[in-house]
């Protein structure tokens, strides 16, 4: 109980007009000791009403934005998480479990785990024109020299179920065919990958580099 006040007092404080003119950075630190359940922060947020039409309203329990503004040329994360054990610790290690849950069997609209987004400008701010996604990548496996992943990716027993047709693994029928025959499917070297042919509809091992 003592912690849950301190975490609500921390709260409020951190929303205070006082505390937004001091520190620009809140710290929380803990070393929990009991069995059970520890939360660094926790939050929950629900909606009990909104606007009449649907899809119109977005309930969101977190937004995190980092910024670098102009002349300054660094590193911005808007978010890093770190799952350690430490020497001695045997445990399983998640870095971020991105979840839905749907407890509405007649709700058919889309249930997206993780959505990779790329912008060029705010939501409601003028087309430049542009892409601007040059050396763009939407997900980046990466590792610590000297270590690294034994598997890329890796589905689950159970991971893929649907109740009509056929479940799919990777699924690339939304992009038309005067576009997919553009792309690199897997590019193995600069100049070696996977095309698909939209002609013959066939997949085809493609040596040169255009």
């Amino acid at each position: 109980m003592k912690r849950i006040l301190s975490s609500v007092l921390f709260a409020v404080f951190a929303l205070s007009p006082a505390a937004q003119a001091g520190p620009p950075s809140f710290m929380s630190v803990w070393e929990p000791a009991e069995p059970g359940i520890a939360w660094g922060f926790a939050g929950s947020l629900r909606r009990g009403s909104g606007s009449s039409a649907i899809l119109q309203d977005f309930t969101v329990a977190a937004q995190l934005t980092a910024q670098n503004g102009p002349g300054v040329h660094q590193w911005a994360f808007g978010a890093a998480a770190e799952a350690w054990a430490l020497p001695g610790s045997r445990s399983i290690l998640v870095g971020i479990e991105a979840a839905v849950i749907n407890e509405e069997p007649t709700n058919v609209y889309p249930k997206i785990a993780v959505n990779a987004v790329i912008k060029n400008r705010a939501d409601r701010g003028v087309d430049p024109g542009t892409p601007m996604n040059a050396n763009s990548i939407a997900f980046w496996v990466s590792a610590q020299s000297g270590t690294g992943f034994e598997r890329g990716l890796v589905f689950d027993r159970g991971a893929l179920v649907t109740l009509s047709g056929r479940p799919v693994a990777i699924d690339l029928s939304d992009v038309p065919d005067d576009q997919i025959g553009q792309i690199d499917l897997i590019r193995i070297r600069k100049d070696v990958s996977l095309r698909y042919d939209p002609a013959s509809r066939q997949l085809v091992l493609y040596r040169g580099t255009d």
